[in-house]
C-alpha cells in the first residue's frame, strides 16, 4: 500500500494543505465517553493534515484606538475550509481506492485530541507556547483529519526541540500564561476567557485584556517559526473584519450578534452573545483606563 499512501499524501498537498501525515492504530485516540457523542473513529487509519492560514493576508486594523480586534486565524473560517477540502478529497479517494461515503469522516475542531494526533504522526512538534509547530507553516495552521477505511503504514513522530533556547513567547505573554514547558496556564490565558470559558475573569487577566475581542496571538506573533513569509490557504468563507467598533457591538441585540458572526469562526455553538459582549466591555474598560498594551495593533510603540 506504499503507492496508495504516497498518492493520498500527494493529492492532499495538491489540495492546498501544507502537511499530510498518516496515523495508524487509531483506537488509541478515541475521545472519552463523556464527550464521544457518536464521534468514534471506527477506522484503521487517519489522514492528518494542516491547512495554513499564514501571515500574508493580514488586514491592518482600523487606526481608531479602542476598537475590538479579531485575530487573523478567526477572520476567515479556515476550519470550515479544511472540512470542505477534505470532503472533496474523500470523493476522489472513494473513486480511486474504494469504500463508502460513511467510511470517510472528517474531524476538525472536534472532541478528538487533534494535537496528540498531530504529534504522534509527525505533523509537527509542540512549542513552548503549547501549540503545534509544523515544518512548513509554523503554528499558523488548522489541524484536520480524515478517516481512511484501509490500513496504511503510519508516519513517525518528529524528534527534536523546535524552540531550543528561544523563550520569546514566554516573555511576550502579557498575563504570564505561557509556562515555557509546552503547557499553558489556562486560568491566565486571555483566549481561554475570550472563548467563553469561565464566567469570572480575574483582575490580573482583565487588566491586560487590551483590544482582544477574540484570539490572543502574542505568543504566535513573536515566534521565529511564524516570522518568515507563510502563504495562507485561499478561502472566502465567513469573512470578518480585523477590528470592530465596540459601541456597534454593544448596540446589537443577541439575535443581531448571532447573525453577524453566523458561519464564522466566532459563530461557535459555545460562544454566546454575552461572551462576545463581555469581551467588548473589557476592551472598552482597558482603553478607558489607558490599558492598551504595548505591542497591541493600535497601541503606541
Amino acid at each position: 500500500m506504499t503507492d496508495v499512501k504516497e498518492e493520498i499524501c500527494r493529492l492532499t498537498l495538491e489540495a492546498g494543505f501544507c502537511e499530510a501525515r498518516i496515523l495508524s492504530g487509531t483506537e488509541r485516540f478515541e475521545p472519552p465517553a463523556s464527550v464521544n457523542a457518536g464521534r468514534r473513529i471506527n477506522s484503521p487509519t487517519l489522514l492528518v493534515t494542516a491547512l495554513p492560514y499564514g501571515n500574508d493576508s493580514v488586514e491592518t486594523p482600523s487606526a481608531q484606538a479602542g476598537w475590538a480586534v479579531i485575530a487573523p486565524f478567526a477572520r476567515k473560517n479556515y476550519y470550515r475550509e479544511a472540512i470542505r477540502r477534505l470532503q472533496k478529497l474523500s470523493q476522489v479517494f472513494r473513486s480511486r481506492f474504494g469504500g463508502t461515503k460513511a467510511d470517510y469522516r472528517v474531524f476538525c475542531n472536534s472532541p478528538l485530541n487533534e494535537k496528540l494526533l498531530a504529534l504522534t504522526c509527525g505533523l509537527g512538534m509542540v512549542g513552548r507556547n503549547s501549540l503545534i509547530i509544523t515544518p512548513s507553516a509554523g503554528s499558523l495552521v488548522v489541524i484536520a483529519a480524515l478517516t481512511l477505511p484501509f490500513p496504511l503504514d503510519g508516519d513517525s513522530a518528529l524528534v527534536g526541540d523546535p524552540c531550543r533556547a528561544c523563550t520569546l513567547c514566554v516573555a511576550a505573554c502579557p498575563t504570564h500564561a505561557v509556562r515555557g514547558d509546552g503547557t499553558i496556564d489556562r486560568l491566565r490565558c486571555i483566549q481561554w476567557y475570550a472563548s467563553g470559558n469561565e464566567d469570572a475573569v480575574p483582575s490580573y487577566v482583565a487588566d491586560k485584556w487590551g483590544q482582544t475581542l477574540y484570539g490572543c496571538v502574542f505568543c504566535q506573533d513573536v515566534c521565529p517559526h511564524n516570522r518568515r513569509p507563510i502563504t495562507g490557504a485561499e478561502t472566502e468563507l465567513s469573512l470578518l473584519p480585523a477590528s470592530i467598533d465596540p459601541q456597534k457591538l454593544l448596540a446589537m441585540t443577541d439575535e443581531e450578534i448571532r447573525a453577524f458572526f453566523k458561519g464564522s469562526a466566532m459563530g461557535l455553538s459555545w460562544l454566546k452573545p454575552h461572551h462576545i459582549r463581555s469581551s467588548t466591555l473589557r476592551v472598552l474598560d482597558n482603553f478607558t483606563r489607558g490599558g492598551v498594551r504595548k505591542g497591541d495593533p493600535l497601541s503606541p510603540s
